[in-house]
């Protein structure tokens, strides 16, 4: 065998390791998320009912308030059936609330509540934290490698495998 063929089969292995992983992190990840929002609800004094999806989509509406059906499922990618099904839980939880703009009676925009808010800043801490961990392990790479992964990344979320 060849050694490019040795370590194609070197980065697949680390691939699978790697997706592989991603579970444990994201498992991690959504631990933390939870001890900040028992916080949260202890500080409000009610019980939040939440996932990821939910979250993200705090989060979403939070940096681009107000925003609309349409553009909350392009930037989640998630189907409208899914956004109208998300946003529902979110608004009997009083974490966003519905508005139509004044030209605009026909079309239904989103915002956070007060509790919203509060929800988006602590999800907003956790992404900057681990942005700044990644950013730092990257900091070993030069420019050209950087480049490289890159490149590698995108050709990955685009294949379908």
């Amino acid at each position: 065998m060849k050694g490019t063929d040795v370590t194609k089969e070197w980065i697949f292995e680390l691939f699978i390791r790697l997706i592989s992983q991603q579970e444990a992190k994201d498992s991690i990840m959504t631990s933390r998320l939870e001890e900040e929002k028992e916080k949260v609800e202890k500080e409000l004094g009610l019980r939040l009912n939440l996932n990821l999806s939910d979250v993200h989509m705090i989060a979403c509406i939070g940096d681009h308030e107000p925003i609309n059906v349409t553009t909350l499922s392009e930037k989640l990618n998630l189907t409208k059936g899914s956004i109208t099904r998300i946003s529902s839980k979110l608004l009997e939880q009083s974490l966003i609330r519905r508005e139509q703009l004044n030209d605009n009676k026909k079309e239904v925009f989103f915002r956070l509540t007060p509790r919203g808010e509060q929800l988006h800043l602590i999800h907003d801490k956790l992404h900057k934290e681990v942005e700044q961990r990644f950013k730092k392990m990257l900091d070993k790479y030069t420019p050209e490698q950087l480049a490289f992964a890159k490149v590698l990344l995108q050709d990955l979320l685009e294949w379908e495998y």
